[in-house]
């Protein structure tokens, strides 16, 4: 038992030196701001800059606002929102987009190219210069009117692979067992610790989710450069290319640097092309009538592995989603009688099955008051998918990971590290099952049914909780549950999603749904609402314990990350297959 203690000195040191740098931070910022000059107009002719190389975050946790900064990081949904006004605005004539490898997933991918199709409709031109060219990168430059490759760069299309890392045999060498139980047969999370390679079930659900990749790609090819599928498909396969082969096959139009690309697109008779970011599109005033708005949408973003509490940082899995954040976000919006209805945009691989199911009943809650329609991103996957179950609709891209309808958890055994390293454990109990959990012993017969049984328990409330959004059977659902993870495509086919599209198709839906007529005006609400940086870094300085060195005791390292910590005390957990990277 550890203690509390008050603040150290070194605690304090940490504080004051971090608001410090965020403060100089700020100010540099302000400075560069102001020598730069703040974007007042838009000049005709004009074309839009987007890098790929940009976050894009769907939501950041917190903003660079309130009365030391005044600037946000450009977001997901502004990228698109920029494209959109790009399309209507008469002083915007072209499109650039600088291909540089890109953090979108490939859901998110699908979703900007669908935008970027719907800037095509308008008759303006796109251009594409690949400065770097993967998969998901060249997927995207493939709707470009024209592409253009750096010469010395590479054109890596070469078709999907997905790959999972497995640590049996290292967990084993450190003395280390992974005791876990799942339900059900695809639910394969604990894999990555249990095993050497994948499950026949796992290889399974990742080969058609891959396949799903790969018709996408091959899609692009057909659609993008005008040949038929057969060659597309023998291309992909004979890939890597130089910027030479590239070219030679016809899947680029030239080799250019890229201010001889601007060129290219200049007007006649001029030699510069006028060109202005997307982030500083957005931020000039816009072009053309400003009608007034008719309905509030609140977009409720939902980022990162569910945990109970607030939204922060973890330690090793990043961005993790708050059930009291989320909560609040859904009470706030339920009862502000502006909202006529809400857009729940997820983008996680779930987490803490209560955690999952204290949003779940949050989202249910404000469905009886007005319309939710979920929107998924990259991923919507077991506890992802679970909260996305109390809407009136869920929309996905072909290309969203979701379903992995299941649960599973345990503990590992650290008594072999312990022997290794030298250390030893001792304790008492009040009960015979107080140590259920314990690091330094393996989980007995008994206790491992037992186990199953809570296990069950959870997987049949999550398969209700389905049953009841998608109007099946359990055991219907069931079938396609299992702990099986789902392309959007297969998805929707077997039910489980309603339609395919982004946030701006659920967008519509929402819209549709509150009564509101298609062409009407929509002002979003964005929740939960971001804290200023300097207040988040106070916020979670202040209320995390003093920082302390326990480099020889595992569990403590484990309590820095609220996900693990989870996982380190033997909480079930709704959260998708082991992370998989898929190229």
């Amino acid at each position: 038992m550890t203690a509390q203690t008050r603040p150290s000195g070194f605690f304090w040191f940490v504080l004051v030196s971090a608001a410090f740098l965020t403060l100089f931070a700020g100010s540099l910022y302000l400075v560069f701001r102001g020598v730069r000059g703040a974007v007042t107009s838009v000049a005709r002719g004009s074309a839009v800059e987007i890098d790929l190389a940009l976050g894009f975050p769907e939501e950041p946790l917190f903003e660079f606002g309130g009365p030391f900064f005044g600037y946000e990081s450009l977001t997901f949904r502004d990228l698109l929102g920029g494209i959109s006004r790009a399309k209507e605005d008469a002083r915007i004539e072209k499109l650039l987009l600088l291909v540089r490898p890109t953090g979108l997933g490939w859901a998110r991918a699908t979703e900007l190219r669908d935008q970027l199709l719907d800037f095509k409709s308008s008759g303006k031109p796109l251009v594409a210069f690949v400065e770097y060219g993967s998969n998901r990168d060249y997927y995207l430059a493939s709707v470009a009117d024209q592409i253009y490759i750096h010469p010395r760069s590479v054109l890596d299309l070469r078709g999907v692979r997905a790959e999972a890392l497995f640590l049996r045999r290292a967990l084993e060498k450190a003395g280390v067992e992974a005791e876990f139980e799942r339900f059900a047969a695809y639910k394969d999370a604990p894999d990555m610790f249990l095993r050497d390679e994948m499950s026949p079930e796992s290889r399974e659900a990742i080969e058609a989710l891959v396949a799903t990749i790969h018709d996408s790609v091959v899609e692009a090819l057909v659609e993008g450069r005008g040949i038929d599928r057969d060659r597309a498909a023998a291309l992909i396969a004979r890939g890597p290319f130089t910027a030479e082969e590239a070219r030679e096959l016809d899947l680029v139009d030239g080799l250019h640097y890229v201010d001889e690309v601007k060129k290219k697109m200049a007007p006649a008779g001029k030699d510069e092309l006028p060109t202005v970011s997307v982030a500083d599109y957005l931020r000039a005033p816009a072009g053309g009538r400003s009608f007034g708005t008719q309905a509030q949408i609140a977009v409720i973003y939902g980022v990162g592995a569910i945990v109970g509490g607030d939204s922060t940082e973890d330690a090793v899995f990043g961005r993790v989603m708050g059930s009291d954040t989320i909560a609040e976000a859904f009470e706030s919006a339920r009862e502000d009688e502006d909202i006529d209805a809400v857009v729940f945009r997820i983008d996680s691989p779930g987490g803490s099955d209560v955690a999952s199911d204290v949003i779940w009943r949050e989202a249910k809650l404000t469905r009886e008051k007005k319309p939710v329609v979920v929107s998924m991103a990259d991923v919507a996957a077991s506890g992802g998918y679970w909260i996305a179950t109390a809407s009136d609709a869920i929309v996905a891209e072909p290309t969203t990971v979701t379903g992995s309808i299941g649960i599973y958890a345990g503990k590992f055994n650290l008594a072999g590290l312990y022997d290794k390293i030298g250390v030893a454990t001792d304790g008492v109990e009040s009960s015979s099952n107080a140590d259920f959990f314990s690091s330094s012993r393996s989980f007995t017969p008994a206790e491992r049914e037992q186990l199953r049984r809570i296990l069950e328990s959870g997987y049949r409330a999550f398969l209700e909780r389905v049953a009841e959004s998608r109007k099946k059977t359990t055991d219907e659902v069931h079938a396609v549950a299992q702990g099986r993870v789902w392309s959007g495509r297969d998805a929707k086919d077997l039910g489980l999603v309603d339609e395919l599209g982004g946030l701006r198709r659920a967008l519509e839906l929402a819209k549709e749904r509150a009564g509101f007529a298609a062409d009407a005006k929509v002002e979003l609400r964005i929740f939960p609402e971001k804290k200023p940086l300097l207040q988040f870094l106070l916020s979670n300085l202040l209320t995390r314990a003093e920082p302390r060195l326990a480099l020889l005791d595992p569990r403590e390292i484990l309590a820095r990350s609220p996900v693990l910590r989870l996982a380190a005390e033997g909480a079930p957990l709704a959260l998708m297959p082991f992370q998989i990277q898929i190229h």
